[in-house]
């Protein structure tokens, strides 16, 4: 498995594992939050090299992250190894099931784990595969025996049209992914021909009737936070209704819901100090996420510390960065975490643009670098204004800003 510490490749790998394969992975040599399921699954991550390719592999898997060029599968190709990319392997068992796709711009992992939950209370056992660490299995992958499966679905490079489900549910339909998708036409219209493929039936966040008020609070959960969670929650529960799983069996799995890795994860709530992070890297997910943090600490001030991922996305999509951190008190901006895939040429500048733009609708934004010189977090100073103050900092990225916020923690218990 080429790049087999990528979420979904893990998720992957430990399917296979339940079918009686035998796995070897390479990735770059750097922390991931998948490094912990891996170990759990005593596979032991390889540098990348073609000498990990040898004649005696059945199957190359890779990551769409690393493309033909790439030195393992150039190896593979010399060895008449075949090959499959992860969705096209995922879609090889998926479309044997009775499948469920949970798609969508935003929200689809944690609509998809809420949705595994309340399907494991009502003893339909499903195979699930989510786009993060879900934490009460920590994993992002629950073995199931029954003919169900349940996968978040991509749209980045259309690689959820491998899929065919027999029940599609789309948590909503923006614009993303322009190094794939030139317009928002043509983003829109792979998500009309994944409906197209779908045999059963479509759910989708525009035509599900929302919960009323007394429907909220009997399936509340302190892990649903914010407006979008709660109408991804009554999409989830309309399919429920459909597969005819009844309100207690409902309420079971959302109470037992503990929410995902990486999505508002508290590291660290000490006094009136709490230090979070979540992988909000588009507008929409940055706004939505803010709102609701503001919603339910109203007290708190919000320190934000942004990380951009991919150049593309950053330089389409600039102008509503710009208006996305409304709800901040402080921003502090990040160098841009980019895949090898993208060129770096005028990334200094489309940085600088991204600033002045943040600068030209928020009163408080600083470059990164200055929060990190200040040292009053790294000394410990900080931390007992934050506390004083009432304070939530929170990294926001899909990157590898995570590591800040666990950094941070470390500092803050130690105090």
């Amino acid at each position: 498995m080429v790049g087999i510490k990528g979420v979904g490749m893990t998720a992957l790998a430990e399917l296979l594992l339940n079918y009686g394969a035998v796995i070897t992975g390479s990735d770059i040599n750097e922390e991931f939050h998948t490094d912990q399921v891996l170990k759990r699954l005593n596979i032991k991550p390889l540098d990348f090299s073609a000498l990990n390719i040898t004649p005696d592999l059945d199957f190359v898997i890779y990551s769409s992250a690393y493309g033909e060029t790439h030195p393992e599968r150039q190896k593979a190709k010399e060895l008449g190894i075949k090959e499959m990319s992860y969705a096209e392997a995922l879609a090889l068992i998926f479309n044997q099931k009775r499948g469920i796709m949970v798609a969508g711009s935003h929200g689809k992992t944690t609509t998809t784990a809420l949705l595994g939950h309340i399907m494991i209370a009502a003893g339909l056992d499903p195979t699930v595969v989510v786009g993060g660490t879900v934490v009460a299995w920590d994993s992002n992958f629950r073995a199931g025996k029954s003919e169900w499966m349940l996968v978040e679905g991509d749209e980045y490079q259309e690689k959820f049209l491998n899929f065919q489900p027999k029940y599609l549910l789309i948590t909503n339909v923006d614009y993303d992914h322009p190094d794939t998708f030139p317009d928002r036409k043509s983003y829109r219209a792979s998500f009309e021909k994944l409906k197209t493929q779908t045999k059963e039936k479509i759910f989708a966040i525009e035509t599900v009737k929302p919960l009323d008020p007394e429907a909220l609070k009997y399936f509340k959960s302190d892990y649903l936070i914010g407006e979008h969670n709660l109408k991804n929650l009554s999409l989830v529960l309309a399919l429920a209704k459909e597969l005819g799983i009844d309100d207690e069996a409902i309420k079971k799995g959302v109470g037992e819901f503990r929410g995902v890795r990486r999505r508002m994860e508290i590291y660290l709530q000490k006094n009136d100090l709490i230090i979070m992070d979540d992988y909000a890297h588009h507008p929409a997910e940055i706004s939505a996420t803010l709102s609701a943090i503001k919603k339910h600490w109203p007290k708190h001030k919000i320190t934000v510390i942004f990380q951009p991922h991919t150049f593309s996305r950053t330089r389409v999509l600039l102008s509503e960065f710009a208006k996305a951190f409304k709800d901040a008190d402080e921003v502090y901006l990040a160098p841009t975490y980019s895949s090898a895939r993208e060129k770096r040429d005028g990334a200094e500048n489309l940085e600088k643009s991204l600033l002045d733009e943040l600068r030209k609708n928020h009163p408080a934004v600083e470059v990164f670098s200055k929060w990190e010189k200040g040292d009053k977090w790294e000394k410990g100073g900080g931390f007992r204004e934050g506390a004083k103050n009432k304070r939530i900092i929170i990294t926001m990225g899909a990157g590898d800003i995570w590591q800040k916020a666990r950094k941070l923690a470390e500092i803050g218990h130690k105090l």
